[in-house]
């Protein structure tokens, strides 16, 4: 079984004529223009001439590339089949179609998939968002758990279903907001936290070689480069995994599982240690800045979203947020019950600090609330947890969860399916997922 390392989450997996290419992103910048890949995926065109498959594990831009996607020829959209979780929704597979991928098949959470014979993949649906892929031929067996927060009870379930598992994939930095750019300790508190599952992971599956993944981007944002001084590297996780199990691939690195340890790893390493200290020279991103009645018309149009679909009793849960305008030095305050208006504050008396392009993203998009969270171009003056349950609500919103009137997705047979199918892991992920 050959393993080619693409780049931050893509992988692809050869056997038997069959190419499998994990969440491919090539091209462009994830997060509102905040993520980049450092460093650069590599995936060159003989290696995209031998892909049969493609798999992604969840609708985040840096798994679900649209302008990756995109990039493709026509011929080679018509003959790749294109895997995606069985959701309860079936906007991600609508959309692929759109985009000329005739053949994009769905995957039940647990069921078993032949790509030929002799390799077959299961998808295991994590939260409401993530997912997990086990690959499995006669001679070996790949378990890719990327993004997925996932609880020891669930790790001990793939584990009994899966036996001896030869490699695992994982993340391993943070991916999100971790604290103000002088809460020192609590950005390394959100490191640690992720390490630490990176372990616990590890010591659940008991895997034969780990290799480390879905972390390899700078943050690239004039407004979110802090959060480049506080991440776990390649050297922490070499602190934590004992070498004889650790494989570390750079972008474009290939290895053959059947011949034993990888013996890049060293080289790539290296290759990785000096990239990093070669990041605080690297050119950020800026934006044009928007304007104050912008801001305000996309803040209202959001607000009247959240009225249409929420009853009170869930709007009135979420406290009024103001927001702190940087680059425009004016403030607006959102109050999902009435509308965002203008109002006359001080910096240190809004909760939220962030620039006017931010500003205006975070409501113009439908997932620009959960966008902003995850960029961490902002910063929190005080009473997070107002902001925190805005967050929420968006995130509901942009998912399509809705209580004044159906789901976006409908009360469908497949929305009972994919709940009824995880029902032996819903509770401890939603705990999880509280904590």
């Amino acid at each position: 079984m050959k393993i080619t390392f693409v780049g931050h989450a893509s992988v692809l997996i050869e056997e038997a004529g069959i190419g499998l290419l994990i969440d491919p992103w090539i091209k462009g910048d994830a997060f509102n223009e905040s993520w980049a890949l450092y460093p650069p995926a590599v995936l060159n065109t003989d290696a995209l001439a031998r892909v049969t498959h493609i798999w992604i594990s969840h609708e985040h831009p840096d798994h679900l590339s649209i302008p990756t996607l995109k990039s493709f020829s026509p011929e080679l959209k018509s003959q790749i089949v294109v895997l995606f979780q069985k959701h309860y929704d079936t906007e991600i597979v609508d959309w692929l179609k759109s985009q000329g991928f005739r053949d994009a098949k769905e995957m039940p959470h647990g069921n078993w998939m032949s790509l030929s014979p002799g390799i077959e993949a299961v998808c295991y649906q994590i939260g409401h968002m993530d997912s997990a892929l086990a690959i499995r031929t006669p001679r070996h067996t790949i378990l890719n758990l990327n993004d997925c927060d996932t609880p020891v009870s669930t790790l001990a379930r793939l584990k009994r279903q899966l036996g001896s598992v030869d490699l695992l994939l994982d993340q391993f930095s943070v991916a999100g907001w971790p604290g103000n750019p002088e809460d020192l300790e609590r950005r390394r508190a959100a490191a640690r936290h992720v390490m630490e599952n990176l372990i616990t992971d590890v010591e659940q599956i008991s895997p034969r070689y780990v290799l480390p993944f879905a972390s390899f981007v700078r943050f690239s944002h004039k407004e979110n480069a802090f959060m480049n001084s506080v991440v776990n590297t390649i050297d922490d996780v070499a602190e934590k995994i004992d070498p004889n199990r650790l494989i570390v691939m750079y972008p474009g690195d290939s290895w053959d599982l059947d011949s034993g340890r990888f013996v890049g790893t060293d080289t790539a390493i290296e290759k990785y240690r000096h990239a990093w200290s070669q990041v605080a020279q690297q050119t950020l991103k800026d934006h044009e800045p928007s304007d104050m009645p912008r801001i305000l018309a996309a803040a209202n149009d959001r607000i009247n979203g959240f009225r249409q679909n929420y009853h009170n009793f869930i709007l009135s849960r979420v406290p009024p947020v103001t927001f702190y305008v940087t680059d425009l030095a004016k403030a607006f305050r959102v109050d999902v019950s009435t509308g965002a208006t203008e109002v006359t504050l001080a910096e240190k008396d809004c909760v939220v600090s962030l620039s006017s392009q931010a500003a205006w993203y975070t409501f113009a998009m439908r997932f620009g609330l959960p966008t902003l969270g995850v960029s961490g171009r902002y910063t929190i003056n005080h009473s997070e947890q107002a902001f925190a349950r805005l967050k929420k609500l968006g995130s509901a919103y942009s998912s399509g969860f809705y209580t004044r009137k159906p789901p976006r997705f409908g009360l469908k047979p497949r929305l009972f399916e994919f709940w009824w199918r995880r029902r032996l892991d819903v509770f401890p992920q939603f705990v999880r997922r509280l904590r």
